[in-house]
């Protein structure tokens, strides 16, 4: 069936007022709790199949390739990408693992009967494969990602509801199954009685964000969606999407049947997420220079070396110069002094805070015979306790 389809995607920049360096700093110093994860099953996918026969089984591998390429990239059109054809006709080259399940769908409504659905899952090789990517420059989205909150509202006839996380509903499942597809952690509020007293359905269909955004923050979100959904008759649907980021909204929309229209706006929302926080990898690893300060004892030192060398992109850590509590690592990267900050914040855990950057030279500890000294680091940290 063809679907109309209009995706208009609006970027409105707030005011900048200050240097886009300092601008930098102040986005990492109010996102520095976001609650970023970690997102496991990025190189999976199952799929529906009707057999079990060899021939089925290679087309599969290929669908399910596509989908894999999907998530790692955050390219909802990667397949179309130079390079990425001939990869997908290699998919049982980057296969790692496969199995098959049988699972009972729900009952016919007409018959009574209940029939069984067969998937097969399949799992590939993540280091085979992110090294063919890397070899002709498809940007790799690492496990850290932003959580996403979406406040959706379903319109059909004088009926409008907003879903919460705590609804037992078909549209609920598929949010969060899209989501999973698109490989962005996303959450429902609870549209318990405090959202319900700061967020009304007139509030989304109106447009007026400032509430939502207010109510969105009790949950620490790096990002909040808000969609509208409304039957427009004969089987079809509107839907009208915002995504807020740092500051920025993205706006598009689309007509359709009902699965299309929410699962583009699932897709805006991934697409507009990966143009934020997917950088595009460097033919040429380049090296950085981190300090970490407040490091007093061989276990500080262990936590920081640990987490610089668990970020993405970072390919080789190397300890250097020790003065008093602070330690200079060298690190093999992919990707610029942005792309490491990114990953620090994305990250789930708390060990590096970014200090004020400053110019002053480290002095390594000296050592007989030894005069050097070494140039100011690229980002200073401090370890946390």
């Amino acid at each position: 069936m063809k679907r109309l389809m209009r995706y208009n995607h609006v970027m409105h920049n707030s005011k900048r007022i200050i240097p886009y360096i300092l601008l930098s700093w102040w986005l990492w110093a109010i996102s520095a709790n976001l609650q970023a994860v970690e997102v496991d099953g990025l190189y999976e996918a199952e799929l529906p199949v009707t057999s079990q026969g060899r021939a089925e089984r290679s087309g599969i591998f290929r669908s399910a390739l596509t989908e894999v390429l999907i998530k790692v990239s955050g390219n909802g059109q990667i397949a179309l990408s130079p390079g990425i054809p001939e990869i997908l006709n290699r998919s049982s080259q980057f296969l790692q693992q496969y199995r098959y399940r049988s699972a009972q769908l729900a009952a016919d409504p007409l018959t009574g009967l209940a029939s069984n659905q067969q998937y097969l899952w399949v799992r590939f090789d993540q280091v085979s494969l992110d090294k063919t990517l890397r070899s002709i420059a498809v940007p790799i989205w690492g496990r850290s990602r932003p959580v996403t909150l979406a406040w959706l509202v379903v319109e059909q006839g004088n009926q409008r509801q907003l879903l919460g996380s705590g609804d037992d509903s078909t549209v609920t499942d598929v949010v969060i199954e899209q989501s999973k597809r698109r490989g962005i952690p996303l959450d429902l509020p609870l549209y318990d009685l405090e959202d319900q007293q700061r967020v009304r359905v007139t509030d989304i269909l109106g447009g007026f964000q400032e509430s939502i955004l207010r109510a969105s923050e009790r949950y620490a979100a790096d990002a909040v969606l808000v969609g509208h959904l409304r039957d427009i008759g004969n089987g079809r649907w509107e839907g009208r999407w915002t995504l807020h980021l740092d500051g920025r909204e993205s706006n598009w929309s689309q007509q359709g049947d009902f699965g299309a229209v929410l699962g583009f706006g699932i897709d805006g929302a991934a697409s507009s997420l990966a143009s934020n926080f997917v950088r595009a990898p460097s033919s040429n690893p380049g090296e950085l220079k981190v300090l970490v300060t407040d490091v007093f004892n061989l276990e500080d030192y262990a936590r920081s070396d640990q987490f610089l060398a668990g970020l993405d992109g970072v390919i080789r850590i190397q300890p250097g110069q020790i003065d008093k509590d602070k330690i200079l690592f060298k690190l093999k990267v992919r990707g610029d002094q942005q792309s490491l900050l990114q990953s620090v914040r994305l990250s789930n855990q708390s060990v590096l805070a970014l200090t004020e950057q400053k110019t002053v030279p480290v002095i390594p500890q000296s050592t007989p015979g030894d005069a050097t000294s070494i140039s100011a680091p690229d980002i200073t940290f401090r370890l946390l306790k």
